[in-house]
C-alpha cells in the first residue's frame, strides 16, 4: 500500500512507521514480553519467530522494491480487469522473489544472532526450547575446562549462517543485477 496505493496521509504515516526503526529493541521488550504471556506464548517457537516476521525494516525494502517495478506493468493488468490482490500476487510478488529472499535471509540471520529476546523468553529450566546463542553462554560456564564442547558449538552457530547465505547467494546477486533497472 505504501508503494503504489494513495491514499490522505501516507507519506506522514510512512515516515513514523520507519521511524519506528529508531526505536531500540531494547525498550520493546518488556511489552512485547507482556504480549507473549497474555498470548501463551512464553517457552514456545511462536515467540522466538513472531517478533521478527513484522518489522519496518521488511516493510521498507519490498516497499522500496515494489517502487522500482514500472508501472506499466500494473497499468496493462488493470486493463487486463486484474484486481489488487491479482496484481500483488501474479505479478509483484513473483518479481520481487530476490528482495522477499534477501528480507528472509536478514531476518533468520538477525534471530539467529539473537540472544537478549531468547534468553528472557524461554524459561531457563527448559532445555529443551534454547537457542544456540543461549546455550553456548550456559556451556561456556560449564565446560571452560574443555573448549573443544565450546568450539564444536561454534562451528554449528557458523555453519548454518554460511549455509543460508550460499543458497540464498543467487538472490543476493539477482536483486543487485535488478536493482539499477527501472
Amino acid at each position: 500500500a505504501f508503494a503504489r496505493i494513495e491514499f490522505p496521509g501516507r507519506d506522514a504515516m510512512f515516515l513514523v512507521y520507519i521511524g519506528s526503526i529508531m526505536v531500540p529493541f531494547v525498550i520493546l521488550i518488556v511489552p512485547l514480553y507482556q504480549l507473549m504471556v497474555a498470548l501463551g506464548w512464553v517457552n514456545s517457537l511462536a515467540s522466538l519467530v513472531f517478533p521478527f516476521v513484522f518489522n519496518a525494516y521488511g516493510t521498507f525494502l519490498i516497499r522500496q522494491f515494489f517502487v522500482s517495478i514500472p508501472k506499466d506493468l500494473e497499468e496493462a493488468a488493470v486493463i487486463d480487469g486484474a484486481s489488487r490482490w491479482t496484481i500483488l500476487w501474479r505479478i509483484f510478488v513473483p518479481l520481487s522473489t530476490p528482495a522477499i529472499a534477501t528480507l528472509s535471509t536478514f531476518m533468520f540471520l538477525y534471530a539467529w544472532n539473537s540472544f537478549i529476546w531468547p534468553f528472557i523468553v524461554i524459561s531457563a529450566g527448559n532445555f529443551d526450547n534454547h537457542v544456540l546463542t543461549v546455550s553456548l553462554q550456559q556451556l561456556g560456564g560449564r565446560a571452560a575446562d574443555s573448549p573443544n564442547l565450546i568450539l564444536a558449538g561454534v562451528m554449528i552457530a557458523i555453519a548454518v549462517p554460511v549455509t543460508v547465505f550460499v543458497l540464498a547467494q543467487r538472490y543476493f546477486v539477482e536483486n543487485v543485477a535488478t536493482s539499477g533497472i527501472k
